[in-house]
């Protein structure tokens, strides 16, 4: 017997499919805005209402766990995804990078 579906919005295209992972990680933690990053602060994916771009960028080359940006508290966090690493900066409160880097492995491996 097959299981129902559980996810309401999908896609197959995987740049839709972070983000639309991303928003409903945000929405169920109560962040403002989510980004994740490569080492070289390029933007993967990010959700929110700010330049979660320039966020993330500034995550990653922050030296910093977090800080001040806008008026907005930053969280940076390092995780790797499939051995690469990554940075999770999120804005309010820390993202739980174990749900980010399973979501994102599962969708970069389908």
């Amino acid at each position: 017997m097959r299981k129902p579906e559980r996810r309401n919005r999908r896609s197959e295209k995987a740049h839709l499919a972070l983000n639309l992972f991303l928003e409903s990680v945000r929405k169920a933690e109560g962040i403002e805005a989510l980004a994740v990053t490569t080492e070289d602060g390029f933007l993967v994916a990010g959700v929110g209402e700010t330049d979660v771009e320039w966020m993330g960028a500034l995550g990653a080359s922050s030296k910093r766990k977090v800080f001040t940006w806008e008026k907005l508290t930053l969280h940076v966090q390092r995780v790797e995804v499939n051995r690469v690493p990554m940075f999770v900066t999120s804005v309010g409160r820390p993202a739980k990078t174990a749900s980010v880097k399973d979501g994102f492995e599962r969708i970069l491996a389908a």
